[in-house]
């Protein structure tokens, strides 16, 4: 039986771009992804002008062939489903040192939050065990989704412990 894998799909998660769409083959378990600009090309063609450069013509080809597998798909989450912010407002609650907590609950406030809050982070040597808990958070999260959709998926690759987290409730 074919298995998501919460690492892959974490990882994923963790890189989506505005510009592209992700899914899951219900049958296969796969995770696909391709430039929405080529897929909404893709769907309004009907035939695909040979005129085009190979490297856009593969994408088109790639896209189509999403759009055929289309019944099967289950898109994945946004970012904004997954609120990374929150992950990091839990991540600071776990800063058993007050500066350093205090320093992070700043860093987190207006525009520049993520870049701001990673910079801190990384002033205060704490930045590995924030991308251990940002990790967790979001194979935690992945493995809700699969359940939410009723997939299959594996827990072979992480090496992590997921646990429930607050932020995945929001």
């Amino acid at each position: 039986m074919n298995k998501v894998n919460l690492r892959e799909l974490a990882d994923e998660l963790d890189s989506m771009s505005d510009e592209w769409s992700y899914f899951v083959d219900r049958t296969t378990c796969e995770l696909i992804s391709a430039d929405t600009y080529h897929l909404g090309y893709a769907e309004e063609l009907e035939e695909v002008p040979e005129d085009l450069p190979a490297w856009e013509l593969e994408a088109i080809e790639e896209a189509s062939a999403i759009l055929e597998k289309w019944g099967n798909l289950i898109r994945l989450p946004d970012k904004y489903e997954i609120n990374a912010y929150s992950i990091m407002d839990d991540y600071i609650e776990t800063v058993n040192d007050l500066h350093i907590h205090d320093c992070l609950s700043v860093a987190i406030t207006g525009r520049g939050a993520f870049r701001r809050f990673k910079d801190t982070a990384d002033r205060f040597g704490v930045i590995d065990k924030w991308y251990a808990f940002k990790d967790e958070a979001l194979i935690a999260f992945a493995k809700k989704w699969c359940e939410a959709n009723d997939l299959p998926y594996s827990l072979e690759d992480c090496k992590c412990d997921i646990r429930d987290n607050e932020s995945l409730n929001r």
